[in-house]
C-alpha cells in the first residue's frame, strides 16, 4: 500500500496514514489508494465505524508537495489537482461512523481529511495549522466549506488567512474537535468510544448518519424521522436493543440506584 495500513476488526476498520518517516504527508498515489479504500468501504454494510489516524508522532503533515508537483506538470495535472477534493469527499460521504484520533501535527491536508469525518478526538499534543496561503497555493480540496461549517467564518478566515498554528485547547473550543485527552491516554479512548458505537445497532447508526450528510448538504427535512422511526422498529437488532435499555431502566429504577 502507499503509505496507508489497513485492518477491520469486530465491526471496526481502521485506516492508518503510515509514512511516520515523513510525518505521514500524503502523496497522490496515498490519496488514490485512500480513494479506493473508501469505495470499498462504502459498500461493506458490516463495518459501523471508521477510524483514521497517523503512525508514530503525528496525524499527518499534509500534501506531500514535492510529490505532487511533477503530476501537477503532466498531463493529468486536472485530475491531480482535484484528487485531495475526491478524497475528502470520499471520507466525508462514506455510510459509516468516521473518527479520526489526532496526535502532534495535524497540517493543511491532514486537517482537512480529519475535519471530513463525523468525530474528531484530539491528543493534548496535537497542533493544527492551515500553511497553503505561506506556500503560495489557496486552500483547495473544498476544505473552505468544511472549514466554516465546524468553526465558522471568521475564525475560518483566520486560520486560513493567518496560517498560525494553533493548539489542541483552542480547537475544542472552537468546535474543530469533541474532546482533548492526555497523548498518551488517545489509544485508549478512542477504542474505548469506538467501541461504544460500534454496539449501537446498525440502522440507528445508518439512520444517523444520513441525517448528518442531509444537513451538510441542506438538504435535511425532520418529516423524514418518522420513517427512521418506523424503519427502526421493525429491525432486529434494534428491537433487541430497545428491550434490553427498558430492562436496564427497570432494574435502576427498583434497586433505587443511579438514573
Amino acid at each position: 500500500m502507499s503509505g496507508l495500513k489497513v485492518s477491520t476488526d469486530d465491526r471496526v476498520t481502521k485506516v492508518v496514514f503510515d509514512r511516520p518517516e515523513a510525518l505521514n504527508a500524503l502523496s497522490p498515489n496515498t490519496l488514490s489508494e485512500l480513494i479506493d479504500i473508501c469505495t470499498g468501504l462504502a459498500k461493506n454494510d458490516a463495518i459501523r465505524v471508521v477510524v483514521f489516524s497517523g503512525a508514530g508522532s503525528c496525524f499527518s503533515a499534509g500534501a506531500d508537495l514535492p510529490a505532487f508537483l511533477p503530476f501537477l506538470s503532466g498531463p493529468d495535472r486536472q485530475a491531480t489537482a482535484d484528487l485531495g477534493r475526491r478524497t475528502t469527499n470520499a471520507i466525508a460521504e462514506l455510510p459509516q461512523i468516521t473518527v479520526a484520533g489526532i496526535r502532534g501535527h495535524c497540517i493543511g491536508g491532514g486537517l482537512v481529511l480529519a475535519g471530513a469525518c463525523d468525530i474528531r478526538v484530539a491528543a493534548s499534543d496535537a497542533r493544527f495549522m492551515i500553511p497553503e496561503l505561506d506556500a503560495g497555493i489557496p486552500l483547495g480540496w473544498g476544505a473552505m466549506a468544511h472549514l466554516v461549517r465546524l468553526v465558522g467564518e471568521t475564525l475560518a478566515a483566520d486560520l486560513v488567512l493567518s496560517g498560525r498554528a494553533f493548539g489542541a485547547e483552542e480547537a475544542l473550543r472552537a468546535g474543530l474537535v469533541s474532546r482533548v485527552v492526555p497523548t498518551d491516554r488517545l489509544d485508549g479512548e478512542l477504542e474505548s468510544l469506538v467501541a461504544t458505537i460500534a454496539r449501537k445497532p446498525k440502522i440507528v447508526l445508518r439512520i444517523t448518519k444520513q441525517q448528518i450528510l442531509a444537513i451538510r448538504d441542506g438538504r435535511f427535512d425532520a418529516r423524514e424521522d418518522a420513517n427512521a422511526l418506523l424503519s427502526a422498529l421493525k429491525d432486529p437488532e434494534a428491537l433487541e436493543a430497545g428491550g434490553e435499555y427498558i430492562a436496564k431502566r427497570l432494574r435502576r429504577k427498583d434497586g433505587d440506584g443511579p438514573r
